[in-house]
């Protein structure tokens, strides 16, 4: 160890503690990005959920589904990746992440361009809100939200049409007062 650092540490013991939450964080953010890479490459969803979820993980994207447990969030992975949105590639962004002891929770927003199922190329934004378990000292998914800002014909855009036909949703933003 840094003997800068160790003199630190024994000064202030607390700065172990510090420095645990930044590498739980960091373990996260990663858990996280991963997680993306994998899904949106479509490589193993089922084997995806099986290694990055606990058992009992909580699902819910609004009008893309809701599931609880890994079987059921399984299921709805595969009608969302083979129906649904057939390419997707997510850029995560703005992470709040707290932890506190073996349980933590982030924050991202996404901006994710996709090729829905009846093939229109499509813009979405929105907030990923996900709980984390550590188990085995390997941080897990617990709960997965992801919350529609909007998603839009990428032609039209957001300010025009923030939600393309078939997909509900409000608006918590008022577009017209955009164009002044």
């Amino acid at each position: 160890m840094n003997h800068k650092l160790s003199e630190q540490i024994e000064k202030k013991p607390e700065l172990i503690d510090d420095l645990q939450r930044l590498l739980d964080k960091d373990a996260i953010k990663e858990l996280v990005y991963k997680w993306d890479y994998l899904t949106d490459d479509r490589i193993g969803s089922d084997e995806v959920i099986d290694s990055f979820c606990t058992d009992d993980v909580i699902f819910d994207a609004g009008p893309l589904g809701h599931a609880d447990g890994k079987e059921a969030f399984k299921e709805a992975a595969r009608e969302i990746f083979e129906k649904e949105l057939l390419f997707t590639r997510h850029m995560r962004h703005n992470p709040i992440i707290s932890v506190d002891g073996d349980k933590a929770t982030g924050k991202w927003y996404a901006d994710i361009p996709s090729i829905t199922g009846d093939g229109k190329a499509v813009w979405i934004l929105g907030t990923y809100e996900i709980g984390f378990s550590r188990d085995k000292g390997e941080w897990k998914i617990s709960k997965y939200t992801f919350e529609f800002a909007y998603m839009t014909d990428y032609e039209k855009g957001w300010m025009k049409e923030p939600f393309i036909e078939g997909v509900p949703g409000e608006l918590n933003w008022q577009p017209e007062s955009m164009h002044k």
